[in-house]
């Protein structure tokens, strides 16, 4: 199997950043290479923390080359000379550029090329160029992406068709030990006829458009679309990995010293916060998880125990709430399910914050016995726009706390606040990074941005959709 990267220069792409990152490492690319601009908006935190999981090169660019392109440019070709020679192939793409095989990975994609061309003429190949398929914004005309966003392969199903003069345009896989200097030109490989049948390059040029000319230009519908989501399962877990990962590196941070205020000189009583605990009902259906769909919704309450694959979920809220807290509350799967987050929207509004097992909610009272529910920070209706009942559940008729239970009450030992959740870090011997993040979402700003990352207030905290 070929050694395979795909090479990338980014500056302060962090709303797009992780959705990249984790597409391209569910494609099955040996490692990517990755040069950074100096960025300031938390992308240098994803990338390190993808790192740790994940092959992934990082190198910075020359502060003391002043022109932008050129820049970007000798780090691609710097990194390309230190890395080059680990790999069989590469390609280089841009942060709003998607390398989709049609086989489903860049493996059996090789595989499937070397199969067409035979071993002879795949043996003596320097380049495989594959067309662009430049992506429509469908019903979002008058969305701009300059914010928080959900994958690009849920939103943007419609494309260019091949008739569109930039379908011509190519990226290209190249062999490093071929290429003599530089790095392929895109437009060196025009083809007369796209081709698509083995593999294209999901370009969001219209999302990513600097101007409303050039949005207009490339916001193509012609055709639809929706192999573009093959890897999405995949690439949301990634995606989840990594923003949980962030957070556990926010907390070890706080144990390490390193982050600042700290509040040890300060005396925290224990004063466990107590939870109630609700199953949600509507009209004789009960909000369930589907684990074989990996959806929410309501089932009738017959079928809940039959064969195992409904799991109810359960809505926790405080128990002596004040004013402020009153409208707080957490979802979160009553069994534990095969899944890294809790997919309680469809994949065209899961946000990246959204990744978590627990998942911080807002309630507005409707009457005595019935709520909405919104999704914070995003501010999305849960599961829909109606109401549901809340039925309270006994601890005895689920054998006590259940783990999120503990872990929230453990989290909240010295009260619902920054000061108590940053001691109750501080202090604790293990971590369960969506409870807490989860907590994080529900702090008020200024208590919140005390606490984390800017990266971390920013996903959490500062929302612009």
């Amino acid at each position: 199997m070929p050694r395979t990267a795909a090479l990338l220069c980014i500056h302060n792409e962090a709303n797009r950043l992780g959705w990249w990152i984790a597409h391209h490492v569910a494609a099955g690319f040996s490692a990517l290479l990755i040069c950074d601009d100096h960025s300031t908006d938390g992308s240098q935190d994803i990338l390190t923390q993808a790192a740790r999981n994940y092959d992934i090169r990082l190198l910075e660019t020359d502060r003391q080359e002043t022109d932008r392109l050129q820049r970007h440019q000798n780090a691609l070709r710097k990194m390309l000379r230190q890395e080059g020679g680990h790999f069989d192939w590469v390609i280089q793409l841009n942060v709003d550029e998607y390398f989709l095989p049609e086989s489903g990975s860049v493996s059996a994609f090789f595989t499937e090329t070397e199969a067409r061309l035979g071993t002879k003429a795949f043996q003596q190949t320097s380049h495989l160029p594959i067309n662009w398929c430049l992506t429509g914004l469908g019903k979002r005309t008058h969305q701009l992406f300059d914010g928080q966003m959900a994958h690009p392969r849920a939103l943007f199903q419609t494309h260019a068709s091949k008739a569109f003069p930039d379908s011509r345009v190519t990226r290209s896989f190249f062999r490093p030990s071929h290429q003599q200097q530089g790095l392929p030109d895109p437009f060196a490989y025009v083809q007369k006829r796209p081709d698509w049948s083995t593999a294209r390059i999901l370009h969001d040029a219209a999302a990513s458009s600097p101007t409303p000319q050039m949005r207009r230009y490339y916001d193509r519908n012609d055709q639809y679309y929706n192999k573009g989501q093959a890897l999405l399962p995949k690439t949301l877990d990634i995606s989840a990995h990594i923003l949980q990962g962030l957070i556990l590196g926010a907390c070890y941070a706080i144990q390490n010293g390193q982050s600042s205020p700290t509040y040890t000189e300060l005396s925290f009583p224990e004063t466990t916060c107590q939870f109630k605990r609700f199953h949600l009902h509507r009209g004789g259906q009960q909000l369930v998880m589907n684990r074989h769909s990996r959806t929410v919704g309501f089932y009738p309450i017959e079928e809940l125990y039959d064969g195992g694959e409904l799991v109810p979920l359960c809505l926790i809220k405080l128990e002596a709430p004040s004013p402020e807290t009153e409208h707080l509350a957490w979802l979160y799967a009553e069994q534990p399910a095969a899944s890294p987050y809790l997919p309680a929207t469809d994949s065209t509004r899961t946000y990246f914050p959204a990744l978590l097992d627990c998942l911080p909610i807002h309630l507005k009272q409707e009457d005595d016995d019935t709520v909405r529910l919104s999704l914070r920070p995003a501010g999305l209706a849960l599961p829909d726009d109606d109401p549901v009942t809340l039925i309270h559940v006994e601890n005895a008729l689920l054998s006590g706390p259940d783990p999120v239970e503990k872990a929230l009450q453990s989290f909240t030992i010295h009260g619902f606040s920054a000061a108590g959740l940053r001691e109750a870090i501080r202090q604790s011997r293990w971590f369960s990074p969506s409870v807490i993040g989860a907590l994080y979402a529900q702090l008020p700003k200024q208590e919140a941005r005390t606490l984390f990352s800017p990266l971390l207030y920013q996903l959490f905290h500062e929302w612009k959709l």
